[in-house]
């Protein structure tokens, strides 16, 4: 089934604030990891939102720590995003390795 354009632009708005807060927030000056999010798929009645990253070095243990603050990344997007409803973040790795 195909997204709608309103589909695409919240995932986008999601893609863009999740990236700003993790690097911002979560990561501070630390520059010892790179995260990147690749892309957010949420759900139509935006009940819940898979987010995909990537990592520099042991991507297992930074999904791992999103998951775990992902109340604190949810808390802060509410800040950033004005969405009559805010998803549960739930973070996997992404697929697409780059070789």
């Amino acid at each position: 089934m195909k997204k709608s354009f309103k589909e695409d632009k919240v995932n986008s708005a999601l893609k863009q604030a999740i990236s700003e807060i993790i690097q911002e927030e979560i990561l501070g000056y630390s520059t010892d990891n790179f995260i990147t999010v690749m892309y957010v798929i949420a759900s139509p009645d935006l009940n819940k939102a898979d987010v995909y990253i990537s990592a520099l070095k042991d991507v297992d243990s930074v999904v791992e720590m999103l998951n775990k603050r992902s109340p604190y990344i949810r808390h802060l997007l509410s800040k950033k995003l004005k969405l009559r409803r805010l998803p549960q973040l739930k973070f996997h790795p992404d697929e697409y390795k780059l070789v």
